[in-house]
């Protein structure tokens, strides 16, 4: 699962697969807070999962969000991943 959200991250970001692994800080693969609304966006359509603004402030690098998905996926009861925003 952990490859497969990273390589939902590197396509999401348009990156190389030599551009992305567990310590890529995010701000260094995301060209603006649009290209991390698309990121949260899709993992949360994909994994069913919430990610609010709030726990955005505590993930910093793919294995921080990759780690998130993975603890948290199937936790979202809404029907539009974009609604937390």
């Amino acid at each position: 699962m952990k490859d497969e959200i990273i390589e939902i991250i590197r396509a999401t970001l348009y990156k190389e697969p030599n551009q992305v692994n567990d310590s890529t800080l995010l701000e260094d693969i995301a060209k603006d807070s649009m290209d991390i609304v698309e990121l949260i966006a899709v993992l949360s359509d994909e994994y069913k999962v919430s990610i609010e603004p709030s726990k955005m402030n505590h993930i910093k690098t793919v294995g921080d969000i990759v780690d998130y998905v993975i603890q948290n996926k199937g936790s979202s009861k809404r029907k539009l991943p974009i609604e937390s925003f």
